[in-house]
């Protein structure tokens, strides 16, 4: 699966469940509202990652207990996804505009750290 096949995906549920939120089909008020919550989705998203983190108690030193399950951790992972693939759909961001982004990021990364960043 690619990501294009992802995002379409997660188009398809936000827009199921704005219908239902919104209780109309009309395209135009479903897209406006998607538009209206795109801060509502940045929390949500840094709430995710905030589970995801939790799930993997990647951060709390101070604890003796390991991470939760890795069936646990994935579906906190996919939470993420899915928060991150509506974002990415709301900002009208195309599986190219995707891709560009991380591929320039990715070289930039390298550059910095060979440069001492």
């Amino acid at each position: 699966m690619e990501i294009k096949d992802l995002l379409k995906m997660q188009k398809s549920f936000d827009r199921y469940l704005a219908s239902k939120v919104l209780e109309t089909q009309d395209m135009k008020s479903i897209v406006q509202w998607d538009r209206d919550i795109l801060d509502k989705k940045l929390l949500a998203l840094s709430a995710e990652v905030g589970e995801l983190a939790n799930a993997t108690k990647c951060f709390k030193y101070w604890s003796e207990q390991g991470p939760e399950s890795t069936e646990r951790i994935h579906d906190e992972f996919a939470d993420v996804l899915h928060m991150l693939l509506s974002v990415a759909n709301s900002l009208n961001m195309k599986p190219e505009d995707i891709e560009h982004a991380y591929i320039k990021k990715h070289s930039e990364n390298y550059k910095r750290q060979a440069e001492g960043y």
